[in-house]
């Protein structure tokens, strides 16, 4: 796995969420995909992808307190946990 430095990790996580906003307006304007699934497109995937990225670029903050630090970073595990069995 190669490690992409922040503005990399940016723009990718720009991109899939830029895409799962897309897909969120067709959803609006045009409705279901089909009668099966909502979306054309693995919406809830790419916005766990940009979070993560996100998450990771921004680290953590002097601005939280411990107790908001641990519930970041166990957010963080649970969205790369969720990721990895995507």
């Amino acid at each position: 796995m190669t490690t992409l430095l922040p503005d990399e990790a940016a723009i990718v996580a720009a991109w899939s969420a830029s895409e799962a906003a897309a897909e969120l307006l067709r959803f609006a304007r045009e409705g279901r995909f089909s009668d099966n699934i909502p979306f054309s497109d693995d919406v809830v995937g790419k916005l766990a992808d940009a979070m993560l990225k996100v998450i990771d670029i921004e680290g953590p903050s002097p601005f939280l307190i411990a107790e908001e630090r641990e519930l970041l970073a166990a957010f963080r595990a649970h969205v790369a946990q969720f990721i990895e069995g995507w």
